[in-house]
């Protein structure tokens, strides 16, 4: 299912705002706590509480049935990964959430399944899902890996060499032809461009060629050193920065008003509507005054959109999120950017 592309230009400037209510103020984000604090400290609370639990237990005379173990960060079975990849990266999300809830300690399960019961709102932020997915993904990519070579072996016309994270996605005859349409004819010798979304760098190898500075931004700390080992084996690293962004925060300042061009390809289909509202809203603060940027979104009136809805039993990132048009054109106009060329919905696509 080929991403319906968009052309837009900065029009005005909006602002946001966002918020958590949650009943148990020791587990809240605390004023200042970056995300990684955050969970450090959350660790911290699990253990010491499973430290009691085991103290409790041994003072009563009771069987530690679940004893207390260190908690170790996001591991994805590999093997796990390999046999659902092709099947599609909504497997692989699956995978990857069944390991988690495997892994962990019954006692830190039980504590979560508390938490959960005294918070209005469970869900794990859309940007947060992306990341883990993501670098998940990343950790796990090689050339030489059996899944990358069936997943790029179902693509249609020659097979093609794989180059960098993302080539097993689609053919190169039908991602040139769009980027030539849509993106390439945009960029200059001397232009300032960014990607929000960069990945393993698929896009940003191509466009890095033809500007003099490409800035690309993504939540995925794997996916960018992927992306940076790429464009350096092109030979053009030196015109290119690699950004790490942490999801519902802003991007850094220095950034603002600072491109000609933004684009992003193939990663709001991974995003919900607030998500996709954000990305918008930054996309504007980045651009200079007039500056245009290229979007691609997937589309449920395409042809083929329905049919790729309907095999969804709900949305994941590691499918696709589906709007029409006219919630696009809501959502462009309500942040501040102005449609100046949209696709029409082919056949295939």
């Amino acid at each position: 299912l080929a991403p319906s592309p968009f052309w837009l230009k900065q029009a005005h400037c909006l602002g946001h705002s966002r918020g958590l209510s949650m009943a148990s103020p020791e587990y809240l984000r605390r004023e200042g706590e970056n995300p990684d604090d955050h969970a450090d400290r959350l660790a911290a609370l699990l253990a010491h509480r499973d430290a009691e639990i085991a103290r409790l237990r041994e003072q009563a005379g009771i069987e530690n049935i679940a004893k207390p173990h260190a908690e170790a960060p996001l591991q994805p079975d590999v093997e796990d990964i390999k046999d659902s990849a092709q099947d599609g990266l909504a497997d692989a999300e699956r995978v990857l959430a069944e390991r988690s809830q495997a892994d962990q300690n019954p006692a830190v399960r039980e504590l979560l399944a508390g938490l959960q019961a005294a918070v209005v709102y469970t869900d794990t932020p859309n940007h947060e899902t992306n990341r883990k997915l993501w670098d998940a993904y990343a950790k796990s990519w090689s050339i030489e890996q059996d899944w990358v070579q069936r997943m790029a072996g179902q693509l249609p016309g020659q097979p093609r060499e794989l180059m960098c994270i993302g080539d097993e996605w689609s053919d190169e005859a039908s991602l040139d032809a769009v980027l030539e349409d849509w993106l390439i004819p945009l960029l200059g010798p001397e232009g300032r461009v960014a990607e929000i979304g960069s990945g393993g760098g698929r896009i940003a190898g191509r466009v890095v060629q033809k500007t003099k500075e490409l800035v690309c931004f993504d939540v995925s700390a794997e996916m960018l050193r992927a992306a940076e080992r790429h464009v350096k084996d092109l030979g053009f690293v030196d015109r290119a920065r690699f950004v790490h962004v942490h999801g519902g925060a802003d991007y850094p300042k220095e950034f603002d008003g600072a491109f000609e061009v933004v684009y992003s390809f193939d990663v709001m289909v991974h995003m919900d509507l607030h998500e996709m509202r954000r990305t918008l809203r930054t996309i504007h603060r980045l651009l200079q005054p007039g500056g245009i940027c290229f979007l691609s979104f997937a589309n449920l009136l395409a042809p083929d959109g329905w049919r790729r809805f309907a095999r969804q039993e709900r949305y994941t990132v590691g499918g696709f999120y589906f709007v029409s048009p006219d919630i696009v054109r809501c959502l462009l106009s309500r942040c501040g950017l102005e449609l100046l060329r949209a696709s029409s919905p082919q056949e295939g696509g």
